[in-house]
């Protein structure tokens, strides 16, 4: 289901100024926007493929398929099966979790981005789909954890983006107000949850993918280092 927001104006590249009193919280997605998920995704299959024995054209179609905004479960099964694998989906999916910390990345950039933002009085955090195994070990095993004040993982709360009640999960954890920032690569999840939360969006868009009709992020960048530009620059800091 997706949540189009209700403000009709196109995306501004200009917006007022961030009053002192909302200057709180800088929300940031995971995959996609704080670690590079495609890339770790990518080396996974091809580890996948090399251990199984299969061709070296199934790596590029897992690779995509875990690119899929799913649940994991379902699609792994799909795996198993399509290949005639004697495991069970649930299997791949639990060495997946337990490889998928070790892979992911944080660019040094954006890790440099996160700590301008803390310097400049913005408190951070992390709201995040998935299992707390394996969102909670690519935060730890990336060094994030040391750089946010908070996160929230939606297997450990019931609640998953862009349901706003995540968000204020979040902000009642920090012991913040919900005002502020949300970044992350995802129009449904991050953009549309973020807004109905009440929180101003920059939509990550990296590549080529287009900006569907029904969202509207009030500002976008190509990585978190340029969304922390954003939020710093005088127009709306």
């Amino acid at each position: 289901m997706r949540f189009p927001l209700t403000d009709p104006s196109p995306v501004s590249k200009r917006v007022p100024p961030v009053c002192k009193s909302e200057r709180v919280l800088v929300v940031c997605d995971l995959d996609g926007t704080l670690v590079d998920q495609v890339a770790a995704a990518q080396a996974w299959a091809a580890e996948f493929v090399e251990d199984w024995k299969l061709p070296d054209a199934a790596a590029e179609s897992i690779a995509l398929r875990l690119r899929e905004r799913r649940p994991k479960g379902s699609l792994f099964q799909d795996i198993a099966e399509d290949w005639s694998l004697r495991v069970t989906g649930e299997d791949i999916a639990a060495a997946y979790r337990r490889r998928m910390p070790e892979l992911v990345r944080c660019a040094d950039a954006d890790r440099e981005a996160l700590r301008r933002l803390r310097a400049a009085g913005w408190s951070l955090g992390i709201a995040t789909n998935g299992t707390v195994a394996n969102q909670e070990g690519k935060i730890r095993a990336t060094g994030l954890a040391s750089l946010v004040d908070a996160w929230v993982i939606s297997e450990e709360v019931g609640v998953r983006k862009p349901d706003p009640e995540i968000f204020r999960i979040l902000a009642r954890r920090m012991g913040h107000p919900l005002e502020g920032w949300m970044v992350g690569d995802s129009l449904e999840h991050d953009v549309a949850g973020g807004a109905a939360a009440g929180l101003r969006t920059i939509w990550i868009a990296a590549g080529d993918r287009p900006l569907m009709k029904s969202y509207r992020p009030t500002l976008m960048a190509r990585s978190t280092a340029e969304a922390a530009d954003l939020i710093l620059a005088p127009s709306t800091s």
